[in-house]
């Protein structure tokens, strides 16, 4: 029914227990801080370079329909990329707050250090002619958007259709769902999907209307069994509307272990407390699901420019599936 790739013991040496919903799941590190912007960062977040997309830098690139727009989505080809040869896509959707411009994303510290393009979609504004920084804009445009942005990359820069993840966290997470499984068509461009903080599970709107929201259910079920690896981050109940009250704790009460935290706050993992297992216990429970219960309260994409091994479990996770899928 679920599925935890080996990959995940690189998180404890003990044995994997199990939620409540019956999901197999690694144990949390008890040791690690549990504000984890105390590391220093080894990756800073990309910038967008003039001129088109070459091998190790982010550039813009546009479709026909929306040039004369703001409205575009960036692709970063790796160091090492070569015409003619094919790579594994990673497509990200960003987090509230954030135009494509901005780039605090989580797609470029996972592929970094591999053979992968990394491409920012945007979510496309009332209007058509920008990107919308807050919730969803233009449904149905960005959803047409991504339909024909990823095959376009694919055939230009040497994306193998085969080998394409949808990735995103807060509102890119939630987006991954809900603009990603939208329809039977779009649903088909995906091999994998990351979630990082936040599901479209149905527990809160999300900016979304109530109609939609309740379309949930449906829209988990055209995953069917492609692998979706979950994470999230520990929080508390009532959730704070961000991390920095949580972080402020931490540091006034000097907490330095995530044990010592969770004592102290009454830390609990995001993906029981905003139910997600649960929901997908119930609407989809023959999914191939793997979770990570991050050891640290930090919900912004900064977590992840740090080297940590849930950061490093998560690439072998990316390269896993995306080389499980170049098979024949």
């Amino acid at each position: 029914m679920t599925r935890l790739f080996p990959l995940l013991l690189v998180l404890a040496a003990l044995q994997p227990g199990t939620t409540d919903e019956g999901f197999s799941l690694a144990p949390v590190r008890q040791d690690a801080h549990p504000d984890v912007l105390t590391i220093a960062a080894d990756l800073e977040h990309q910038t967008i370079a003039a001129g088109e997309p070459r091998p190790g830098v982010v550039a813009w690139d546009r479709l026909p329909d929306f040039i004369g727009t703001e409205v575009a989505h960036t692709v970063y080809l790796p160091p090492g990329w070569t015409p003619g040869r094919s790579y594994p896509v990673v497509v990200e959707y960003l987090g509230n707050t954030a135009r494509v411009r901005d780039l605090r994303a989580i797609g470029y510290p996972l592929c970094a250090k591999a053979e992968m393009i990394w491409v920012v979609l945007p979510f496309v504004a009332a209007g058509r002619t920008a990107d919308t920084p807050t919730w969803w804009g233009d449904v149905d445009a960005t959803v047409e958007y991504a339909k024909q942005a990823v095959p376009a990359v694919c055939a230009r820069w040497g994306g193998d259709p085969k080998r394409v993840v949808l990735a995103g966290s807060s509102r890119g997470a939630i987006a991954c769902n809900y603009i990603g499984l939208h329809d039977d068509e779009i649903a088909t461009l995906w091999q994998a999907m990351i979630i990082v903080s936040h599901y479209d599970d149905m527990h809160i709107p999300w900016g979304m209307s109530p109609e939609e929201q309740r379309r949930a259910p449906e829209r988990v079920k055209r995953l069917g069994r492609v692998p979706q690896l979950i994470v999230g981050e520990q929080t508390v109940l009532p959730q704070p509307g961000g991390d920095t009250s949580l972080r402020d704790r931490i540091e006034r009460d000097r907490l330095t272990t995530f044990a010592a935290a969770k004592q102290a706050l009454g830390l609990k993992p995001m993906l029981e407390v905003e139910k997600t297992r649960r929901f997908l216990r119930e609407h989809h429970p023959d999914g191939n699901y793997t979770f990570i219960d991050l050891p640290w309260v930090n919900h912004e994409s900064a977590a992840f420019l740090r080297d940590t091994p849930e950061r490093e479990t998560m690439r072998r996770w990316l390269e896993t599936v995306v080389s499980e899928r170049s098979q024949p």
